[in-house]
């Protein structure tokens, strides 16, 4: 008798466990995060899968964002689309268009506190038809990288950027540029940007072939022509680290690329992007978009995982192990991000609360892969010799066939 009820039990109590595995919610996420992003997107799956047995979250490496962006189109044709992946924002301009994304923030049951923490400027560029739709998470801004033992003050103003670098370059007989260029879409944008230009207007009117584009492009070539910049083949934190340049305006998450070149060899700090007619600091980076394939407990989920992996404590804990931002204010002025500002003070720039106020960022729209490419080749051919008025006519002829061949599909 006592055996029987042995079984029923055994049974009874395996038929439990059975059922609550069966009722485990299993999400996919796809990312391109590898190394120690990846070590830091592995740690924080496994804590929320910890905390949470109800639920599956499975992160997936794709290979580098070309890799990773070539195999959700693939996906979606074949519809085994992940759940949550990370995307850029002109990918989420494409994938709203084709209605295959859900907006994220629905599923995360955010209060007006939590909405408003995520910092405003990475609100904007997640931002599609009035809706939060993808998260910001990997985000970074471009700032001045600048040889603290040779440039004690960092210039604040374009007017004093232009005069320190001649200053640097004559104080060393030419053996140290004051600064570093490399003939790059990024680049461009940030004069472009101070000089009161930008690519696109809001009505997807291009901007760039103007009179702020030009000047934009003839100071960086006269900085050339001057002798107070170098022209930089291959990355510019290897020169900078060789004392070739004493500046160059590049992206925060290259910071250990420039810690491992500069070494011992001297001190280097950052600083915000040197003021033109206005301030300005790039933000750039991927977000999360969720696809609406998932059922709605696997959004359901996702918006959990997510809401986790952003909150203070893990966007913190994310921001110091990869040297990305925390993507909340709370996360900024947490006592541990800003010991962590406090203890690398060559990092202060970067985390520069004033300069989330003027952020800007890269044109969202589908068609900016092929519009950047153009933009990026006419900036190339400029620094090769060709007029500068006949680029710009050439680029802005393909990022207006690309903006209108966009425009034109059946959505």
């Amino acid at each position: 008798m006592r055996s029987t009820k042995l079984m029923l039990l055994t049974l009874v109590f395996c038929l439990v466990l059975s059922g609550t595995a069966m009722a485990q919610t299993h999400i996919t996420f796809w990312h391109a995060m590898s190394g120690e992003l990846g070590n830091a997107i592995d740690h924080l799956t496994a804590e929320f899968n910890a905390q949470n047995p109800d639920i599956v979250v499975e992160s997936i490496y794709q290979g580098r964002y070309g890799d990773l962006n070539t195999k959700l189109v693939a996906s979606l044709s074949a519809r085994t689309t992940p759940t949550i992946a990370q995307v850029y924002e002109n990918w989420t301009d494409a994938f709203f268009r084709h209605g295959v994304i859900a907006p994220l923030s629905h599923y995360m049951d955010l209060s007006d506190e939590e909405f408003n923490n995520y910092i405003e400027v990475f609100r904007g560029m997640n931002t599609w038809d009035g809706e939060l739709y993808t998260i910001p998470y990997n985000k970074s801004n471009w700032v001045l990288f600048y040889n603290a033992d040779l440039i004690p003050n960092p210039p604040t103003t374009v007017e004093e950027f232009l005069q320190i670098s001649k200053d640097i370059t004559a104080q060393t007989n030419g053996a140290t540029k004051g600064f570093g260029i490399r003939p790059t879409l990024e680049l461009f944008h940030a004069f472009l940007y101070v000089n009161g230009g930008d690519f696109l207007d809001e009505d997807l009117g291009v901007t760039f072939n103007s009179a702020e584009g030009v000047e934009a492009l003839e100071l960086m070539i006269g900085m050339l022509d001057d002798g107070s910049a170098l022209l930089i083949d291959g990355y510019e934190n290897e020169a900078f680290g060789d004392n070739m340049i004493a500046m160059y305006i590049g992206s925060s998450a290259g910071m250990p690329h420039v810690e491992n070149s500069v070494g011992d060899k001297f001190q280097f700090s950052t600083a915000p992007i040197p003021a033109g007619v206005r301030p300005g600091a790039p933000f750039m980076g991927t977000n999360i978009a969720l696809f609406d394939s998932a059922t709605e407990e696997e959004k359901a989920a996702a918006g959990k995982f997510v809401k986790f992996i952003t909150n203070t404590d893990n966007t913190v804990y994310f921001a110091i192990k990869t040297g990305y931002l925390p993507v909340t204010y709370s996360g900024l002025n947490s006592p541990e991000y800003q010991q962590f500002l406090v203890d690398n003070p060559h990092k202060a720039a970067v985390a520069n609360l004033d300069a989330f106020k003027y952020g800007y960022w890269q044109p969202t729209v589908a068609a900016w892969e092929e519009a950047r490419s153009a933009i990026g080749q006419a900036v190339e051919k400029v620094f090769l010799g060709e007029p500068i008025d006949l680029v710009l006519d050439e680029a802005q002829m393909l990022v207006e066939e690309a903006i209108e061949d966009m425009l034109s599909q059946r959505y």
